[in-house]
């Protein structure tokens, strides 16, 4: 089994994540240093660590729902000097290595899928899988059914880096329109995983987002769980997630 593969199914997080641990020097097999995630390992066999502790594979793989609130960074280690709290510090108890699937903003809340099952976590951050993800935004100023039909057929946007790319919306829907003028409350699905796409998204309509919250990835749904709490996701849940994300069929 390949380290970065080997690291991922331990929890340490999505393969990219933890090609970062080993890059960093930060993971031994057998004594020494390795730098390349392409090593061979052998889970009975060889003891790998990272930052000087054992690692093994998990007895059995967890599938947590956690409803992340505002103001939480999506992290599972404390940046030096930031204060800020983290994701990690809800589970801080918690028996099982966990890592989160992906990101939401600082100033995104909703759902964040959590797990030790580092090919899943691979495959729903994959843009090849197009697994979809919905969020309920608050926008500034009265968003208008002619508006939401432009919206529905896509816009091109631009990354951090200056590097441009469209974008086209599985859904578009009002939920409660603005009689106001004031704002408005729109419902959207996308599955692409950009930084921040779905903000990018209303402000190439003039309609910044005030509050955004993700309420499903897949077939997840957020449901009534309360802000800063997490459930384990049903078997049923976790079957529909895997054939989403191409590991399993449903039979």
């Amino acid at each position: 089994m390949r380290l970065n593969k080997f690291l991922a199914y331990a929890g340490f997080g999505a393969r990219r994540k933890v090609e970062e641990l080993i890059k960093q020097g930060r993971v031994e097999v057998n004594g020494q240093v390795v730098d390349s995630p392409a090593v061979e390992v052998d889970p009975k066999k060889d003891v790998v660590k990272v930052d000087g502790e054992r690692v093994r594979l998990p007895n059995k793989f967890v599938y947590i729902a956690f409803n992340k609130p505002q103001g939480v960074l999506t992290a599972m280690e404390r940046a030096p000097g930031d204060k800020r709290p983290i994701v990690a510090d809800y589970f801080r108890n918690y028996p099982v290595r966990l890592f989160p699937v992906g990101r939401l903003d600082y100033n995104t809340e909703g759902l964040l899928i959590m797990t030790n099952d580092g090919e899943l976590a691979d495959r729903l951050a994959h843009p090849r899988y197009h697994v979809p993800k919905t969020y309920i935004a608050k926008v500034k100023g009265r968003v208008k059914p002619a508006e939401i039909e432009r919206m529905k057929k896509g816009a091109l946007l631009v990354d951090d880096k200056g590097k441009k790319f469209f974008i086209k919306p599985l859904d578009v829907k009002l939920l409660h329109p603005s009689k106001t003028g004031r704002n408005t409350y729109v419902q959207i699905t996308i599955d692409q995983g950009k930084n921040r796409v779905v903000r990018r998204f209303f402000d190439r309509f003039d309609h910044g987002v005030l509050k955004l919250k993700r309420v499903a990835i897949g077939p997840v749904k957020l449901g009534d769980l309360p802000k800063g709490y997490y459930r384990e996701l049903t078997p049923e849940e976790v079957k529909r997630l895997k054939k989403a994300a191409g590991l399993e069929e449903e039979g």
